[in-house]
């Protein structure tokens, strides 16, 4: 009776890890799991030793080299994101930028997008996007202020977040103009650049749409708490 019980638990793991095996997989799939991410490989790990574990009752040889070989693929893979997680430093506006517009985008991502862009200190009336005009580039502004203006007239300043969001992707007109205020520090990166990233790496147009999405809701915000504060 005893051995039927342990029998049955070893079973249950069994079962256990190929439920681990086919969620991990199905959130992958549903992009809420990346593949680069520490929890998609810790679940592949748990999955391979429960299965691995369940063999012990019915012994599978070919099941037993893809579990170890999965066992030992996945402690390579932990290791491999923690050396790169420790190697790669960010500056402190580096981190600003990431944790205000893109707090989700692993640090290998990251690095690569911020690789990829150059910090500018932008002088007096300094045009970034001109009203009609194809948005060239994306800006995140980190300080100060700039003017934004429609139609010739200045209807509002901005003091942080992105600018170009909304139109660099597709290269569509801008919405309105912006100029520097007095002066500015900006991270700006090419439309261009973005375009050629995304098209080779699916995950970070998902992470750089959702932080550009984030980032235009909290202007909205912003934009109506100064409205309904107006007489």
């Amino acid at each position: 009776m005893e051995s039927f019980s342990t029998d049955q638990v070893l079973n249950v793991a069994g079962l256990a890890g190929v439920v681990f095996y086919l969620g991990s997989y199905s959130l992958l799939q549903l992009g809420l799991l990346r593949g680069n991410g520490y929890a998609y490989v810790i679940l592949n790990l748990c999955a391979a030793c429960l299965v691995l574990l369940s063999l012990t009752v019915a012994f599978n040889l070919s099941s037993a080299i893809i579990q170890t070989s999965w066992v030992v693929i996945s402690i390579l893979g932990i290791a491999r994101l923690a050396w790169i997680n420790r190697r790669v430093r960010f500056s402190n506006e580096e981190q600003d930028l990431l944790e205000r517009v893109f707090p989700d985008m692993p640090t290998p991502i990251a690095r690569r997008f911020l690789d990829r862009g150059t910090w500018i200190d932008a002088e007096q009336d300094a045009l970034l996007l001109e009203e009609g005009e194809p948005v060239q580039n994306l800006y995140y502004l980190a300080s100060d202020q700039v003017r934004i203006k429609s139609g010739g007239r200045a209807i509002g300043t901005v003091g942080s977040g992105l600018l170009g969001e909304m139109n660099v992707l597709p290269g569509g007109p801008a919405s309105a103009t912006v100029e520097v205020e007095d002066k500015a520090r900006l991270f700006v990166i090419s439309g261009e650049t973005l375009r050629r990233m995304i098209a080779r790496d699916a995950e970070f147009r998902i992470l750089l749409e959702n932080g550009m999405g984030r980032d235009t809701g909290r202007k909205l915000m912003r934009a109506n708490q100064r409205l309904s504060a107006l007489p």
